[in-house]
């Protein structure tokens, strides 16, 4: 599918940075375990909610003022919204870590 609306194209953009970033970080504190990972990841956690806040409502102004882009719009808030639930089992994991201080 074309991306033909340039804040779609960033929102997706934004959706594909927090999710690497954030599982980066995760995978950092599975096999380092620092104290340090964990107040970065809450630290980039306050960061990643207010951006994406603002990219989402952004999404939804431009769904009602596109509507005509029915299709990009709802592809693109749908891909956005993954992230809320990959953030929620990364939270999980990170709380109910099974490999605490088992790998370093």
């Amino acid at each position: 599918m074309q991306i033909t609306q340039s804040i779609n194209r960033n929102a997706l953009m934004i959706a594909t940075f927090s999710f690497l970033l954030g599982t980066i970080l995760l995978l950092l504190h599975l096999i380092v375990s620092w104290e340090q990972i964990i107040m970065i990841g809450l630290f980039y956690v306050i960061i990643a909610i207010v951006l994406n806040g603002i990219t989402f409502i952004g999404l939804l102004a431009n769904t009602i003022i596109n509507y005509h882009y029915y299709k990009e719009n709802l592809t693109t808030v749908l891909v956005f919204l993954l992230n809320i639930p990959i953030a929620i089992g990364y939270f999980l994991i990170v709380i109910n870590n099974p490999f605490h201080n088992t790998i370093l």
